[in-house]
C-alpha cells in the first residue's frame, strides 16, 4: 500500500546551504507533537555543526510506516534515523523493558537520570553489538494515563474494558496486569477505533491526547500516571559511516544531547494539554494509584530475567 511521503523542511535556513548527505528521519507523531519538534531542533543543529554538510529530511506521522516497520528499517538501513519507544525496542532487545515497568519512575528527571548512568550506556553499546545501530538521544514521551468512554479509578474499573495499546508485548503486559483487555491498535489508527467503538478507550502521555484529538472520541481522562514512556533516536550505523569522520562524530553529538531538550518540550506540552482538557471539559478522574501499583507490582519479579545481565536493575534504579 502506497503512503503519502510527508517531509517537514527541517530549518529556517535551508535555502542556504549545499548539502553533501541527506538522512532520512522517520517517526509516527503528528507534526505538533514535541517529539516532532524536538526531531526539527536536532536537524537545525546537524546542520549548523556540519556547516551545511549533513541534512536531515524528517518524515512525521507514520509515512514511512508504523514503529514497528521503523525499527526493522534502521536496522536494516532501510531508514536512517527512527524515534522509537523502549516498548517496540523491547520486542527485540528484552533488557530495555525495564524502562516500561509499571510505576519504575517517580517522575521524568528520574527517567533521565537513568538514561545518564552507566548501566544505560552499556544497555545501549550492546544494542549496538546485536544490531548495527545506535541508540542515541533517549528521553521521556510523558506519563501514561487512560482516556476511555467511562471513568477509570480502580482496577475493577478496567474489567472488560478494551484497551488500546501499542504493538508491543510488553505494554500489554501491563495493560492486562492493570485489569484491562489490551487490544493492540497501531497508532495512526488508535483515534478511528475509539470512534467507532473497536475499543473502549486508551493510554497516552497528556500531549500525545491532545495532539490526536484523542479527547473528541472520548471524555473521561483517567490519570492513572502507570508508566512514564520513554522514547528513543536509533541510527543505522551504516549511515553514519558514510559521513566523514568530523560529521559522523557532529551527528552523534547532536543527537546524544537532545535528550534534556526534549524532555523540557514533553514537560511544558503535558502542562498545557491539561489545562486545555480543563476548559474543553473533560472529565478529568483522581485515580487509586495505589491499587494500580498492588496489581503490577509483580511484574518486577515476572521480567527480571529480562535484565539479569546488568544486575538488580529494578533496585538501582530505585536507589536514583
Amino acid at each position: 500500500m502506497k503512503k503519502t511521503i510527508i517531509a517537514s523542511t527541517l530549518f529556517a535556513l535551508a535555502s542556504s546551504y549545499s548539502y553533501a548527505d541527506t538522512l532520512k528521519l522517520g517517526h509516527v507523531y503528528d507534526v505538533n507533537h514535541p517529539w516532532h519538534k524536538s526531531a526539527e531542533e536536532a536537524a537545525r543543529r546537524v546542520a549548523e555543526k556540519t556547516e551545511g554538510r549533513v541534512e536531515i529530511k524528517i518524515f512525521p506521522s507514520s509515512a514511512l510506516g508504523s514503529e514497528q516497520e521503523l525499527l526493522e528499517q534502521v536496522i536494516v538501513g532501510g531508514v536512517d534515523i527512527v524515534e522509537v519507544g523502549s516498548g517496540q525496542l523491547g520486542n527485540i532487545f528484552k533488557p530495555i523493558i525495564i524502562t516500561e515497568m509499571p510505576y519504575i519512575f517517580r517522575d521524568n528527571e528520574h527517567l533521565m537520570q537513568f538514561f545518564e548512568s552507566e548501566t544505560a550506556n552499556k544497555m545501549f553499546d550492546d544494542f549496538y553489538q546485536q544490531f548495527n545501530a545506535h541508540i542515541v538521544g533517549s528521553s521521556t514521551w510523558g506519563i501514561r494515563h487512560v482516556i476511555g468512554n467511562k471513568p477509570v479509578t480502580n482496577p475493577e474499573d478496567f474489567k472488560n474494558f478494551k484497551l488500546r495499546v501499542p504493538e508491543q508485548a510488553i505494554t500489554m503486559a501491563y495493560a492486562k496486569a492493570m485489569g484491562s483487555n489490551p487490544t493492540p491498535v497501531p497508532y495512526s489508527e488508535a483515534y478511528l477505533a475509539m470512534r467507532q467503538n473497536m475499543v473502549d478507550g486508551l493510554e497516552n502521555p497528556l500531549g500525545s491526547i491532545r495532539s490526536m484529538k484523542f479527547y473528541e472520541a472520548a471524555n473521561n481522562l483517567s490519570l492513572t500516571g502507570h508508566v512514564i514512556t520513554a522514547v528513543h533516536y536509533v541510527v543505522n550505523d551504516s549511515s553514519l559511516q558514510s559521513l566523514s569522520s568530523q560529521d559522523k562524530e557532529a551527528v552523534l553529538s547532536v543527537f546524544k544531547g537532545i535528550g534534556r531538550y526534549t524532555q523540557n518540550l514533553v514537560e511544558e506540552d503535558d502542562k498545557n494539554s491539561l489545562e486545555f482538557f480543563k476548559e474543553q471539559g473533560v472529565n478529568i478522574v483522581e485515580v487509586d494509584r495505589n491499587a494500580f501499583k498492588e496489581k503490577t507490582k509483580k511484574m518486577s519479579d515476572d521480567y527480571k530475567k529480562n535484565w539479569s545481565g546488568y544486575g538488580d536493575l529494578y533496585t538501582e534504579i530505585s536507589n536514583l
